[in-house]
């Protein structure tokens, strides 16, 4: 049996199914209790409570729901504000949402990318999944400064497709580059090829964001997930534009088959001015791991039709990402 935290073969328990030292980093103490105090029909009653009063928001397909210890031991109960974590169900039309949004991002983990404590807890009544997230964004009643890409392009929230359509991967590689520097635009890259790889093709610019300090930096990773899986097809979609002349892409502009290669991300970090060797260093490090992302698939709690599904597209991007076009 598999840690529901870290995916790793569990040796000693604290608490069937996760490892002691686990949910002390997850949580601060391993006495915390990783089994909901809520059955599923009342935590949705609590949620629609929180979100009425207006204190809450909640966006997306996915509901969520900002929670907190009730004491250092815990249990996780939900508030109206302020919570430390975020808990996401599984919403009806994602089967195993949850299970693989924490899978995606124990993948990101293995990867080297900053990703924060997160796992999987049941509901009191059933065994049930849900993702639980420890936010990137506060520190006890603090709340760090960050912004995601709408706010720092200063685009109109107020269109919802505009997450979508309101800039580019390019523009967004640029713009890091002018607030940051080449470095943060190079790690930015670098997560495109994850969740291009891993099949998110929701990562868009409300789920790129800065965070703002002694230096701007990218913020924790959130909301990996191979949102592919349920589409239907595997048709190697993009949140953004690559560059607003994507049929001008090496790959994606002469094969028209919906997909895009190595040559396009390589064109991308150019047009960024991004050199060629750091992008193709960033591309094989994450191709590398495909053995390791396909083993972990298949050892998580995802439905076995999603695995081989999650299994098929990273193998597919894997091929698409060590195409060269000669």
């Amino acid at each position: 049996m598999k840690c529901q935290i870290c995916l790793k073969e569990l040796d000693e328990q604290s608490d069937p199914g996760y490892h002691s030292n686990c949910i002390k980093r997850l949580f601060g103490d391993p006495k915390v209790p990783t089994r909901l105090k809520y059955p599923r029909k009342e935590f949705r009653e609590e949620v629609r409570k929180a979100v009425k009063e207006g204190r809450m928001s909640i966006s997306g397909v996915q509901p969520k729901a900002q929670m907190t210890l009730e004491s250092p031991v815990g249990p996780l109960v939900v508030t109206k504000s302020g919570g430390e974590y975020i808990l996401k169900p599984t919403p009806e039309d994602y089967p195993c949402a949850a299970i693989n949004e924490h899978l995606s991002m124990q993948m990101a983990k293995v990867a080297g990318f900053d990703v924060p404590e997160c796992g999987l807890l049941t509901f009191a009544d059933t065994d049930e999944q849900a993702y639980v997230i420890r936010r990137f964004d506060r520190i006890g009643d603090e709340k760090l400064h960050h912004e995601d890409m709408m706010q720092v392009f200063n685009f109109n929230n107020t269109n919802s497709d505009a997450k979508y359509d309101a800039a580019t991967y390019l523009d967004v590689l640029n713009k890091c580059t002018e607030i940051a520097g080449l470095g943060v635009a190079l790690e930015c890259f670098s997560r495109l090829i994850f969740n291009y790889l891993t099949g998110n093709d929701d990562f868009h610019l409300k789920n790129i964001s800065v965070m703002h300090g002694k230096t701007i930096k990218l913020t924790q990773m959130y909301d990996c997930l191979n949102s592919e899986i349920y589409s239907g097809n595997l048709d190697g979609s993009l949140a953004l534009s690559m560059t607003g002349n994507d049929e001008k892409l090496p790959y994606y502009g002469t094969r028209l088959n919906g997909f895009y290669a190595l040559p396009d991300f390589l064109t991308l970090a150019e047009m960024a001015r991004i050199k060629e060797k750091p992008a193709r260093r960033s591309i094989a490090r994450i191709v590398q791991l495909q053995n390791n992302f396909i083993e972990m698939v298949y050892v998580s709690n995802l439905d076995e039709n999603l695995k081989e599904k999650y299994s098929a597209i990273i193998k597919q991007r894997v091929e698409l990402l060590s195409l060269e076009i000669s």
